[in-house]
């Protein structure tokens, strides 16, 4: 009976912790606006922002969800770079050593900001990938935000990470 009573009590506290673990890890993934001093983006429901990422990235997000084929890489992945002292011309040159041929090139104009949006396809570790860069420039820095897809992915998972591109800004 002495033995009885904290054992119950331990099991219980350890229900409640594990409860709230994987409470704050779902709502990890949850849709969230994320605003810096310099940009805003959207991040969608289902990405994780990781926070303590890979410091040569301003952002660093990717998805819950792994590729079907390719079970080691997520479905999706965002990352923003920020490079100063260049010029969008240089890294869209860049980009095209990097990924090949582009397949499609937009312009857009958002408040006072240009934007440049493009498309390349390539191979990361034997799965085929949509790229998508969202390149816009700010006080003599060049911000590039690369969203990286795989192809195999559904109609609605695309959609989703084109509405995380589309919703990068500048301040």
């Amino acid at each position: 009976m002495e033995i009885l009573i904290p054992g119950l009590i331990i099991v219980a506290l350890m229900v409640y912790a594990s409860t709230r673990i994987k409470r704050s890890a779902a709502a990890a993934f949850d849709s969230e606006a994320i605003e810096t001093d310099e940009f805003v983006i959207n991040k969608p429901e289902g990405f994780l922002n990781n926070l303590n990422g890979d410091p040569k990235f301003a952002l660093e997000a990717y998805s819950r969800e792994y590729g079907v084929a390719a079970t080691d890489l997520r479905a999706g992945r965002v990352a923003l770079t920020i490079r100063p002292a260049t010029s969008i011309a240089s890294e869209v040159q860049r980009i095209m050593e990097t990924d090949g041929e582009i397949v499609e090139d937009l312009s857009e104009m958002i408040g006072s900001h240009h934007y440049r949006l493009i498309e390349t396809r390539r191979t990361d570790k034997t799965a085929e990938c949509v790229v998508t860069y969202k390149l816009a420039e700010n006080n003599s820095k060049v911000y590039i935000l690369e969203a990286v897809r795989l192809s195999e992915t559904s109609d609605e998972f695309a959609g989703d990470l084109d509405a995380f591109v589309a919703s990068f800004e500048l301040k």
